[in-house]
């Protein structure tokens, strides 16, 4: 008698199959999982991306901070005449600029010339620079200094009144309506400073008037510096000149002592350090202006009190 093969070789076929059938749907259900996941990734992906494009346009919309405005400030140039040699310095507002008047100076003097300027983008373009040449070719008396600045023309160093007359009616022809200060003040009248001072140094007879009397007239000169400085302000410079032509025309044997004056510079030391340098400082503008070195000297005047500057007759 044959017998059958068992029921349970018969379907192990049959669960290979559906095992195979459930695993092909388990990988189906995984990739459809996996597709979706990607799909959302994605998707969150492309809320971040569309995001940021508007913070960008937000960062792009803010306005950038604005540069605070260049402080400009006037051209400036001084020319000194040293016995014939001129030495210049200044600062223009450009390369340009620079070698225009450095080129224009050398060809009124000749050669005769040294000096620089340097260029400063910060200053305004200088409104005397065509006609600088020639006003620079009128400069020939030695020992006389002029700065330009702006619209302001000052003159300084060792000009005689002639020479005062002839530059301000130069630097009026050129550059009309400009301010002329220093030694350009009080040319042609009375000083621009001081005026009683003016009057008595006036009336001082040459070669008669004393040691005492010089010194009072003097001492009624209310020059003015610059503040917590020895440095004499421009409009005390034609008062001084005609303090020199006095002390010229008076005894030639005559000695005066220069008191600075002194007060408000805080400690005792640092007042009579300040009244020694100012009494220094008026010294030498004497001397610049035509007065006898030998016949001044100069003190300092101790304490904390105010004092004016004052001539004090040795001989």
């Amino acid at each position: 008698m044959r017998h059958l093969p068992s029921a349970p070789h018969r379907n192990r076929p049959a669960l290979a199959d559906g095992a195979l059938a459930n695993s092909a749907l388990a990988h189906a259900g995984l990739a459809r999982s996996g597709l979706l996941l990607a799909v959302l990734i994605v998707g969150v992906a492309g809320c971040n991306n569309a995001a940021a494009p508007a913070e960008d346009s937000t960062a792009a919309a803010t306005p950038a901070p604005v540069a605070a405005p260049v402080v400009r400030f006037d051209a400036k140039l001084s020319l000194v005449n040293n016995n014939g040699a001129i030495r210049y310095d200044g600062t223009v507002d450009s390369e340009a600029t620079r070698k225009a008047l450095s080129t224009a100076l050398t060809q009124a003097y000749m050669g005769q010339i040294s000096g620089n300027l340097s260029v400063d983008k910060a200053s305004k373009p200088a409104p005397w620079q065509d006609k600088l040449p020639q006003f620079a070719a009128a400069l020939t008396m030695p020992g006389v200094a002029v700065s330009f600045q702006g619209t302001r023309i000052e003159l300084s160093g060792q000009a005689s009144d002639a020479d005062r007359v002839t530059l301000l009616e130069k630097a009026k022809t050129l550059f009309p309506g400009y301010n002329y200060g220093g030694l350009f003040e009080g040319v042609g009248g009375a000083a621009a400073s001081s005026a009683a001072a003016a009057q008595a140094l006036a009336a001082l007879e040459p070669g008669k008037a004393g040691s005492a009397e010089i010194a009072k007239a003097l001492n009624l000169m209310n020059l003015h510096f610059d503040e917590g400085s020895a440095r004499i302000a421009p409009a005390s410079l034609d008062i001084l000149s005609r303090a020199a032509k006095a002390l010229q025309a008076g005894p030639k044997d005559a000695r005066f002592e220069i008191v600075g004056p002194g007060g408000g510079a805080g400690q005792p030391a640092d007042n009579e350090a300040l009244s020694r340098q100012r009494a220094e400082a008026v010294k030498v503008q004497l001397i610049v202006a035509g007065a006898n070195p030998g016949a001044l000297d100069t003190r300092g005047e101790p304490g904390t009190a105010a004092t004016p500057l004052r001539f004090n007759p040795l001989k």
